[in-house]
């Protein structure tokens, strides 16, 4: 019977088995959803870390001679690249230049059809290799000791304050939200700063390198002289002659075409020829032959050029810088297009000295044609005109008038400017005028319009003359005469030199290669 029933006691023994092992496997499923639970809050953090500000602006997405650039930072870099690209080429458009769609990220435009390079491969190497000079420069920097001047850092103190300025001006919270608008998500303040910090220190040691170069008046005129062809400045006026103008489609064959075309140039060869046998003696006679040869109002074309010898047109280049070249020679010159027929006006050395002044600008109200209806009624734009000018030369009497009164000083001229002058110059000075416009990346001396170019250069003018002239081009200027200046030759020199120099030692810095590291994926571009 034993064998058949079962007693009380192996019954409670099964039930607390059997309570036991369902315990279990609660147990193991709480543990399992657990771990599934941590499991995902572990891959939604690091998801969220890694889609972080702060994670894009603190791993390194490439290093560069031991200088760390993250995400933002190199974001920073690509972008003013693209910026800088696009501004360089907008001048070269409707000739066949390629430029990339600002509405598409660049990884995803195909630049070259052969290789697959992107516009994002294209820039990023442009990017890459400023980069690199740019750490070069720094590390220059850190290792000499340079530091940024009092001057440099209020600099970056007064972008910093109009970030904060346009950011409020804009209507947003926060600069970091411009900041953001215009270089990227992860960009603020800080980063921007450590950016401007960076650049700047390494262009001012570049700067500071290039002003420590020291030269001696020896060297300097020596250096001219070896390359005076390159750097004296020609005046002279040329006539393009060119052959009758063709149609290919009124031929029946290439070879018509071609033979009409040689009986052009010829002809153009001739008429050349004719002009300079002509017997032209004077810069008048020259501008008679372009006005019998292009119409009366075409003599502009033959107006004088003003240009440095390693400017000139290698057609006739020669010709213009042969020692003997004497005021009224001329000459034709003929090539597959037509000829050129050159006057020489004259070569000048740069010997003289730049000049300086002060001035008070006067310049007559800006009157909008727009506003006034043509016709009938133009009258009104005229009459607008001259009111204009008349309350300018009003101006301009009193403004010299209170001058003359208050002595004709320097100190009577800069006090009168706050309230009587439309110059933005400060202190309405100028130096280093020139007879010609001489621009580097470094130098720049100016040109002005002959009215006062004539005034600054006369042989009798002396510190403190002073002069109201008018002007077609701005109004009434009320200058001061402050001096004459270096020899114009002398500062062309020693900015050829410096720039020489500067480059040798560019030449010779360290140059890191970039590494990129596994953290560029977060690199948005």
């Amino acid at each position: 019977m034993s064998g058949m029933f079962e007693t009380k006691s192996d019954k409670a023994s099964r039930k607390l088995e059997r309570t036991k092992q369902e315990e279990k496997k609660k147990r193991k499923s709480r543990i399992i959803a657990t771990i599934i639970i941590t499991t995902l809050a572990l891959v939604s953090a690091l998801a969220i870390i890694i889609n972080s500000n702060f994670i894009r602006r603190t791993l390194p997405v490439y290093t560069i001679d031991g200088v760390n650039f993250t995400t933002t930072e190199f974001e920073y870099f690509f972008n003013s690249e693209v910026t800088e690209y696009n501004n360089m080429m907008q001048q070269f458009q409707g000739i066949g230049i390629s430029m990339p769609n600002p509405d598409r990220p660049l990884s995803r435009q195909i630049r070259d059809e052969e290789t697959g390079e992107t516009w994002a491969d294209f820039i990023t190497q442009m990017t890459l290799s400023r980069m690199t000079s740019i750490v070069s420069l720094y590390n220059a920097a850190i290792a000499a000791g340079f530091e940024l001047s009092a001057e440099h850092i209020a600099e970056i103190d007064e972008e910093m304050a109009m970030v904060s300025m346009q950011a409020m001006f804009s209507g947003l919270p926060t600069s970091d939200m411009l900041l953001q608008y215009m270089f990227g998500g992860s960009m603020n303040e800080s980063t921007y700063r450590s950016i401007l910090e960076f650049t700047s220190t390494a262009a001012q040691y570049s700067e500071f390198v290039r002003e420590s170069f020291n030269y001696s008046a020896e060297d300097i005129a020596g250096y001219y002289a070896e390359n005076k062809d390159d750097l004296d400045v020609f005046a002279y006026r040329v006539l393009h002659i060119n052959p009758e103008e063709l149609i290919y489609e009124d031929f029946e064959t290439d070879e018509a075409y071609e033979q009409a075309m040689s009986i052009a140039v010829t002809d153009a060869h001739e008429r050349a020829a004719n002009i300079v046998a002509s017997g032209i003696s004077s810069e008048e006679d020259f501008v008679a032959a372009a006005r019998e040869e292009y119409g009366m109002d075409m003599e502009w074309i033959a107006e004088v050029q003003y240009r440095m010898g390693e400017n000139l047109d290698a057609g006739f280049r020669d010709w213009l810088i042969d020692e003997s070249r004497a005021n009224g020679d001329i000459e034709a010159f003929d090539n597959d297009n037509g000829s050129s027929v050159v006057y020489f006006v004259s070569r000048d050395d740069n010997s003289y000295q730049t000049a300086g002044m002060r001035q008070i600008l006067i310049t007559r109200e800006s009157i909008n044609p727009e506003e006034y209806t043509w016709g009938e009624e133009d009258a009104d734009y005229i009459e607008a005109l001259e009111r204009a000018e008349v309350e300018a030369k009003e101006r301009a009497e009193t403004a010299y008038r209170l001058f003359v009164d208050a002595g004709r000083t320097e100190a009577a001229l800069i006090e009168l400017m706050a309230e009587h002058s439309d110059d933005t110059t400060p202190g309405g000075e100028y130096t280093d005028i020139s007879k010609f416009s001489y621009h580097s990346s470094h130098f720049r001396a100016m040109k002005v319009v002959p009215e006062i170019e004539e005034w600054l250069f006369d042989e009798s003018r002396v510190v403190g003359d002073s002069e109201l002239i008018y002007t077609s081009d701005f109004g009434y200027h009320l200058i001061y005469f402050t001096g004459l200046g270096t020899p114009f030759y002398e500062l062309i020199a020693d900015d050829r030199m410096r720039t020489r120099d500067h480059n040798q030692w560019l030449d010779g810095l360290s140059v890191g290669t970039p590494v990129r590291h596994a953290a560029y994926l977060l690199v948005t571009i």
